[in-house]
């Protein structure tokens, strides 16, 4: 629950429901409008909403939290617009309303002012509680896996079949996409580089590992029941599974200088994010626009390579693995995230960072979707 509800003693809670008008409002909608002449304060009752300035997102706020707490304590113009993030249930209260509310217990409407007053200081200064952090870690996620690289048409083509010839394309797949996921350790070690804390740098140390091919226990039990034998994957680096899956479908091997510009643009670029931005930028681009998505990404990939069905398990082991261990790759960098998502800087860093990686792979897939439609060379 968040902080404002939790702060508040409950008898005082009621009062405020008392003195409000609630209200349905569907995704989209607008309660506040940025600029206009309004002190009503709206206690979220349920769903969610979000607050946008010029434009840009600055937070989501669930449900049992309020906003709209600027206005109604100073009575100045709607410094920000604040609409339903999804289908969401408010509550209206009217300054005079909730003064006439505790006319007859001075001490309570004081109670409440200041947990209103404190909420409105706890957003000047930038700082967000443990509701708030999840609740804008969860739009961003929602927001990369609704984006054009993740709903891309050329992972639908593939999943589909529905290209010229699909075994081609996979293979022209597992050529380019070589050329990006062999360096992935090589994305990891920057940003763990970038990292200012001891123990997120060895939270993503872990993850370097597993990249070498070295698992615990559990996550051997984990993959087995997902297919996956300890024998096809342990002690074996994930550049050298996907280089498997390469070999599988009969692509021959290369020089990296002969990488395509495409694939070196792309991966250069990314570096670029990682190395040069903000380390919340470096953890927004691998997290919440890569490990994030992963699972998203490779099903529809697992689908496409399932219509090849002489391909062995063994050899397409990559993909099953990947939707497997890397929900803990998200859930280190996820924590990490909410460590740098404590700062308006910091936030506005890791939506940057996010986006950046997800155009950067939209248009790759761009690029390999009409490889696949016209086939070059064929």
């Amino acid at each position: 629950m968040s902080a404002f509800v939790a702060g508040v003693a409950p008898a005082v809670v009621s009062r405020i429901r008392a003195a409000g008008a609630l209200s349905s409002v569907v995704d989209g909608e607008a309660i506040i409008r940025e600029g206009d002449v309004d002190d009503r304060l709206f206690l979220i009752e349920a769903g969610t909403v979000e607050v946008m300035r010029r434009g840009a997102r600055l937070r989501l706020v669930g449900a049992g939290d309020v906003v709209g707490e600027f206005a109604f304590l100073d009575r100045r113009g709607r410094t920000a617009t604040v609409r339903a993030a999804g289908p969401a249930t408010v509550r209206a209260v009217g300054r005079q309303d909730l003064v006439r509310a505790f006319a007859d217990d001075p001490e309570a409407l004081m109670s409440c002012m200041s947990a209103i007053s404190s909420r409105m200081r706890s957003r000047l200064d930038g700082t967000l509680d443990a509701a708030d952090l999840d609740a804008l870690l969860a739009g961003l996620s929602a927001e990369a896996a609704e984006h054009r690289a993740v709903r891309h048409r050329y992972l639908h083509a593939l999943s589909e079949g529905q290209v010229p010839d699909l075994r081609w394309a996979l293979a022209d797949f597992a050529d380019q996409y070589y050329g990006y996921s062999a360096h992935f350790p090589r994305y990891l070690t920057t940003v763990i580089s970038r990292l200012e804390r001891p123990e997120h740098r060895a939270g993503l140390l872990e993850n370097l590992t597993e990249e070498a091919g070295i698992y615990d226990e559990a996550e051997l039990a984990e993959l087995a029941a997902s297919g996956v034998a300890p024998e096809w994957i342990v002690g074996i680096p994930h550049p050298a599974l996907f280089l498997r899956f390469r070999r599988a479908l009969g692509v021959p091997e290369r020089e990296p200088e002969d990488d395509s510009i495409e694939v070196v643009c792309w991966r250069e670029m990314l570096l670029s994010v990682l190395a040069g931005g903000s380390p919340a930028e470096a953890v927004g681009a691998l997290g919440l626009g890569t490990e994030g998505i992963v699972r998203d990404l490779y099903r529809p990939l697992a689908r496409a390579i399932a219509r090849l069905p002489d391909l062995d398990p063994r050899d397409t082991v990559f993909f099953p693995l990947h939707t497997a261990v890397d929900d803990h790759h998200q859930a280190t960098l996820n924590e990490i995230a909410a460590y740098y998502a404590r700062t308006e800087d910091g936030r506005r860093d890791l939506a940057k960072g996010m986006r950046k990686a997800l155009a950067l792979r939209a248009s790759f897939w761009d690029w390999l979707y009409e490889r696949a439609i016209t086939r070059p060379g064929a």
